[in-house]
């Protein structure tokens, strides 16, 4: 009988491509200063021997948990958010490629989200953070950076002076608003994300600038934040209809407010599109299947977790950084935005 087998090492690795150990390391490793297609090359090599780094013995020399924790801010949606489950699965691809694993944590009330970070740091239960909904001055992001503390977040401060990757919501913002003047709505809703947020600003100011490009100036009155938890969709409509306030059009910071809005419209027998023209964000699946199908915007929620996730790792890795990426969105065109009933679009 022939003894045990021999176990595959980075230098199987190494001779099978015909690079260097180092070079074969930094790549398996995620270091940012290999070119993309060598390290596909050492993947594929990885892969065809079965060769699988050695985490748990890196972990202990290193001291480190391999864990990199996902914070989910003040669970407004009850955990149901589509824009965050989808960006999930990108980010633990990503860190599992890699030898880490992903944690979430809930911070069940918006004051608590402070304390949680800094457990999990002073405790030494993970190795890195990510997490989302900054605000335009962010207590969390300021305690990291001056901890020297490796974190990603989703969304920006007004400093951005770390690691993020955001969605371009100003550009939403102005773009929805843009597209339904040119249909000829001139009292146009924005019923907002909550404002404490940095991406809900943008996208606010986003819908002033378009309007204001037109000589249309915004109205208070057709501006409502909006929660899942209180003030929704529904009863934003409910408001704004009962006050005769009149808008012809409304531009909603994500799906969830759109669809709760549309709830609402058919209550006043209002139809969404040909009476009032609606348009959302997030393009959650049900919104391709409602009345005459939602107009959103649609983000590549996959691609921006691998991102988050990529980053996160070479933070890992001892790059300095900051890496930060703006994302587009891509207007998905239904049936909601319709032109104003006895109006002609340019």
């Amino acid at each position: 009988m022939g003894g045990p087998a021999r176990r595959l090492g980075i230098r199987d690795v190494a001779e099978q491509t015909g690079l260097s150990v180092s070079t074969v390391s930094r790549a398996l490793n995620g270091y940012s200063d290999v070119k993309l297609e060598t390290r596909r090359k050492v993947e594929a090599a990885a892969e065809h021997l079965g060769y699988r780094a050695n985490f748990a013995a890196s972990s202990l020399r290193s001291k480190q948990t391999n864990i990199v924790t996902f914070m989910v801010s003040k669970p407004w949606t009850k955990f149901v958010d589509p824009f965050f489950l989808s960006l999930l699965d990108g980010v633990e691809l990503a860190l599992q490629a890699q030898g880490y694993a992903l944690q979430i944590i809930m911070a069940r009330e918006h004051e608590t989200e402070f304390e949680i970070i800094r457990n999990s740091v002073e405790r030494g239960r993970c190795d890195g953070l990510l997490f989302g909904r900054t605000r335009p001055e962010d207590e969390r992001v300021e305690w990291l950076k001056a901890r020297g503390f490796p974190f990603v977040t989703v969304g920006r401060t007004d400093k951005s002076d770390h690691d993020w990757v955001d969605v371009d919501h100003y550009r939403i913002g102005h773009m929805a608003t843009e597209r339904l003047i040119r249909l000829g709505h001139t009292r146009i809703a924005h019923l907002t994300t909550p404002l404490r947020y940095t991406y809900s600003v943008h996208a606010l100011h986003g819908y002033r600038d378009a309007l204001d490009a037109h000589g249309i100036g915004h109205d208070p009155a057709l501006e409502i934040e909006c929660y899942l938890s209180r003030k929704t969709g529904a009863d934003a409509v409910t408001e704004l209809i009962t006050r005769g306030v009149g808008p012809t059009a409304i531009f909603c910071g994500n799906d969830v407010i759109a669809l709760s809005a549309m709830e609402a419209m058919h209550q006043f027998g209002v139809r969404p599109g040909p009476d009032m023209a609606l348009i959302g964000c997030d393009d959650v699946p049900v919104a391709a299947h409602v009345g005459l199908g939602l107009t959103t915007f649609r983000q590549d929620l996959d691609a921006l977790g691998m991102r988050l996730g990529r980053m996160m790792v070479a933070k890992l890795n001892g790059d300095a950084g900051p890496h930060q990426q703006l994302i587009d969105a891509e207007l998905i065109l239904r049936g909601t935005d319709l032109p104003q009933p006895g109006g002609r679009a340019e």
